[in-house]
């Protein structure tokens, strides 16, 4: 990998202002990668121009971290208000879903749940630089855990544990709070569209745990499982050329992994649902274990899925204005399903 010397002098050698040297060596290693030797982030590969910015949002992400909590999240719920209002798209599909989830709700209900979950969508930006940049011991002084004893029970089982999630706002923050309070943990994540964001969120998310593996690398997880770790599955997504079937979820009937049973059944290894919470007022975060799935998996493959979208659907619902509504879950439909029943369309 190049060094971090080395880019800093690829920018700066045809004589450029000193305002170049926000890019200088310091910066870059202070600021932005605490590893220089971590082959996660090769910086070599994100030197165009068209990569400056995202650089300098991540700059400037890490400088945020100083700043209270509290004043994160006032600073985050503003940020979702605006994207709330300047990206419709996403908007529209976080109110079809929610209205498909709370059929009983208001117009007024739906829009007031609606800004919720998007200010909670705003600050998720703010704390997922606190989750990057920071010792996991200063994190767990933020965090109060409940039902630690279920987690504590299939640990000491000697046997791998599927930490059964979703995808909430709070995501970074829960990912990296769980794995403090296990001795060997994974964490599943999907690759990001983006190639530099994708770099540096596997190299931070790197740093949490043993080893990050990718949605698609079942052996990868099966692996861990078997040599006894924890590992972060959040199968609440819309996988569209995975192994699928079709369950109810949210209201609706969505695709749905059959990973999380045909895992568990391989490996033995129990599945233990849990969430993050967030607290008002920068007062921290909770997470929230519950007790790991009984008689799971069995022989219906079908079952076991839609318990899995029942166990999750039940965390949704305990905490509504944390979840990822924005994200298209019901996008995939059945082969021969009508078009229009395509919510988004």
């Amino acid at each position: 990998m190049q060094s971090i010397n080395g880019l800093s002098q690829g920018l700066l050698k045809k004589n450029k202002p000193d305002s170049y040297k926000f890019f200088s060596q310091p910066f870059l290693q202070s600021i932005l990668v605490n590893k220089a030797t971590d082959k996660s982030l090769q910086l070599s590969s994100y030197l165009a121009p068209k990569h400056w910015p995202l650089w300098f949002a991540i700059g400037l992400l890490r400088l945020t971290t100083l700043l209270p909590l509290s004043l994160l999240q006032s600073m985050g719920s503003a940020l979702g208000i605006l994207i709330y209002r300047i990206v419709p798209s996403r908007r529209r599909a976080a109110r079809i879903n929610l209205k498909q989830a709370y059929p009983d709700f208001t117009d007024k209900e739906i829009d007031v749940l609606n800004k919720k979950a998007f200010r909670s969508l705003g600050i998720s930006v703010f704390e997922t630089g606190i989750a990057w940049f920071s010792k996991s011991d200063a994190l767990q002084k933020l965090c109060q855990i409940e039902g630690k004893e279920h987690l504590d029970q299939a640990m000491a089982e000697n046997k791998g544990v599927l930490l059964l999630s979703g995808h909430f706002t709070t995501l970074e923050m829960g990912g990296h709070l769980i794995g403090t309070y296990v001795d060997k943990y994974n964490a599943v994540f999907k690759k990001a569209h983006n190639p530099l964001f994708n770099a540096l969120m596997v190299h931070y998310r790197s740093k949490m745990g043993d080893e990050l593996i990718e949605t698609k690398n079942v052996r990868g997880i099966i692996r861990g499982l078997k040599k006894g770790h924890a590992t972060w599955f959040g199968p609440d997504q819309d996988f569209a050329d995975q192994d699928v079937v079709f369950t109810p979820f949210l209201g609706g009937i969505a695709s749905t992994l059959t990973a999380t049973a045909k895992i568990a059944k391989m490996t033995d290894a129990a599945v233990v649902p849990f969430y993050p919470v967030r607290l008002e007022n920068g007062k921290g975060y909770k997470l929230i274990v519950l007790p790991a799935l009984e008689n799971f998996p069995s022989d219906d493959i079908e079952a076991d899925s839609a318990m899995v979208n029942r166990t999750i659907e039940s965390m949704v619902y305990a905490c509504p204005e944390q979840y990822l509504w924005s994200h298209k879950r019901f996008k995939t439909q059945a082969d021969g399903a009508d078009r229009s029943t395509n919510i988004y369309a």
